[in-house]
């Protein structure tokens, strides 16, 4: 086999698997779907430890599961990160 037909082989696959979507299961029934290329649920997750909320944010965390590329669960530790308990950080609470 020729190295080019191998890489051309390769760089197909790898775009299969980069392309599925995320999809996410809501309460209601219904999926809803956010793109799964590249390093996008990384990226949510990264978004998620630094506190941010965004629409995207917001549908992963009102869903109740989620179906990811390969199986993963990236996901999920977004939507424990966001429905995490809120931590009090007044001082006078720290005190109690």
């Amino acid at each position: 086999m020729k190295a080019t037909n191998l890489f051309r082989r390769l760089e197909a696959l790898e775009e299969q698997l980069t392309s599925e979507p995320i999809v996410l299961l809501m309460p209601d029934g219904r999926t809803e779907a956010l793109p799964g290329h590249n390093d996008y649920a990384l990226n949510l997750l990264w978004r998620a430890i630094r506190g941010e909320r965004t629409l995207e944010m917001e549908l992963i965390a009102r869903s109740r599961s989620s179906t990811e590329p390969g199986g993963a669960h990236m996901i999920d530790l977004v939507r424990a990160l966001l429905n995490g308990p809120i931590e009090d950080v007044r001082p006078e609470a720290s005190r109690a």
